[in-house]
């Protein structure tokens, strides 16, 4: 989850303009501090635009969630896709204290009984051919994947189907574009309001695919 333009940071040729991970953050904050927006509508409005270009590549899914906001936005896609669609994997739970907002979205999932997988990876022969779902770390990452984390993205790579990224995939620097030890080779990647300035290098541009904007509701 991400907001819109700050300062002038940079850009790439032709105008675009691109975000740091600062900036994202910044919006985010301006979001609900200075316009009263709810981050909890802010992420709401993340997951359907990741759940729409999930259902344009497949029918089921498999969603790799981290305990930060980038898994709660993945854990909301779930609802949006349907839940009975969706085979659901959590890397680890998040707390309220931190993360809010995706501890509200796991209680919501909880209350409707829908199945949650906690610290296991799906098998992946059975889930072959679904569109998996990285909402692992997106541009919250700054130091190398190792252990669990690692092991994850690594498998999100090995399974056989097509992969959206949510925000950034995970494993590469939201700034500088560099691959954390390890990061997710994705088809499509879903990000907020802009481009992050990582997804314009070379190694960005090799793991996101096609990129899609999608808008956060922001005026």
């Amino acid at each position: 989850m991400s907001g819109a333009s700050g300062g002038e940071h940079g850009g790439e040729p032709g105008g675009e303009r691109l975000l740091s991970v600062a900036e994202a953050r910044a919006i985010d904050a301006d979001a609900r501090d200075r316009l009263g927006l709810p981050t909890l509508l802010l992420m709401e409005n993340a997951a359907r635009s990741v759940a729409e270009a999930a259902a344009a590549l497949g029918e089921r899914f498999v969603v790799l969630a981290g305990a930060g906001n980038n898994g709660g936005d993945g854990l909301a896609a779930a609802r949006h896709l349907g839940w009975r669609r969706c085979a659901i994997h959590l890397l680890a739970e998040p707390d309220a204290q931190t993360a809010p907002d995706a501890a509200l979205q796991l209680r919501v999932l909880r209350a409707a009984g829908v199945p949650v997988v906690f610290g296991a990876l799906p098998d992946l022969a059975a889930h072959a051919g679904a569109v998996w779902i990285d909402a692992l770390f997106g541009t919250g990452l700054a130091r190398p994947l190792a252990g669990a984390a690692r092991a994850w993205v690594d498998a999100c790579n090995a399974a056989r189907g097509r992969k959206l990224a949510v925000d950034m995939p995970s494993g590469l620097h939201g700034d500088t574009g560099a691959v954390l030890g390890a990061a997710v080779r994705a088809d499509v990647t879903v990000t907020f309001v802009a481009r992050k300035l990582g997804m314009a290098t070379p190694d960005g541009r090799a793991h996101c695919g096609r990129i899609v904007v999608a808008g956060l509701g922001l005026p």
